[in-house]
């Protein structure tokens, strides 16, 4: 991601990225003690998050974070009150938002096409950690926080539903699964969704604490309700989020593998 945001900065064209910097605690308290350094655009792994965003802001850079914004609420609510007290921006990577159908439905939904909102349901679906020898660091609590599907693809699926909608999910009732209980973890650093050729020797037997699935219904607004499912383990979906939401007047529905 940290490559994709370096991208996105060189196209603004006037935006210098001044430096790139690992994730230790030195190379963090020299960036954001550089004066030439307005913001921070944090790209590590989610536990991560908060510490960081927390530092940056408290040295008075403004901050673009990957998602989620942090590991808890209580964290996060703690960064959006620094945020407001120091007058800075604390933003977050919800990059899914910005594809045209996605900007277009919620222009309809704006300009009243659809009436009121009474149901919004959908999935996130991928199958790039289905075998017990997948991994990444995002299966490990102390890198990605405790919570994984959710946390990581769930995310995308409530904001974007928040987003078109313009309504705030008020309640939830979830159910998650972990269904692979013990995962093969490589013995040596692999890439994202790489990594699917090793050999048994190659791995170590490691428990784990973090979901492979969840299905949520939820309250929104007033009086809409809806239903979604987050999944990593769904055979053939690559990265399909899908959601349909249904008015009084008229309904939209948008699947991410056919997006235009």
């Amino acid at each position: 991601m940290g490559r994709v945001h370096l991208e996105a900065v060189r196209r603004l064209g006037s935006i210098e990225a001044h430096t790139v910097s690992p994730r230790s605690q030195s190379a963090l308290r020299n960036v954001i003690a550089n004066p030439a350094v307005d913001a921070v655009h944090i790209c590590t792994p989610n536990a991560a998050h908060f510490p960081m965003a927390k530092a940056a802001l408290e040295a008075g850079k403004h901050v673009l974070c990957e998602k989620p914004l942090a590991i808890s609420s209580e964290e996060a609510a703690a960064l959006v009150e620094l945020a407001a007290a120091k007058n800075l921006r604390n933003c977050t990577c919800h990059n899914l938002r910005y594809y045209p159908m996605v900007q277009h439905m919620r222009r309809m939904r704006e300009d009243g096409d659809l009436g009121e909102i009474l149901v919004v349901q959908g999935t996130y679906s991928q199958d790039w950690l289905l075998y017990d020898t997948d991994w990444n660091w995002r299966i490990d609590a102390k890198e990605g926080g405790p919570s994984r599907a959710m946390a990581d693809i769930g995310s995308h699926w409530c904001d974007m539903a928040e987003h078109v909608t313009g309504q705030r999910i008020t309640s939830l009732c979830a159910d998650l699964q972990t269904f692979h209980k013990m995962r093969k973890q490589p013995k040596g650093s692999i890439e994202t969704f790489a990594g699917k050729t090793l050999a048994p020797q190659d791995y170590d037997e490691t428990p784990i604490d973090t979901e492979d699935f969840g299905a949520v219904i939820f309250r929104m607004g007033s009086s809409a309700r809806g239903a979604f499912t987050a999944s990593q383990v769904s055979a053939g979906r690559k990265n399909r989020l899908s959601i349909e939401i249904y008015g009084t007047k008229s309904s939209v529905a948008w699947d991410q593998a056919r997006r235009d």
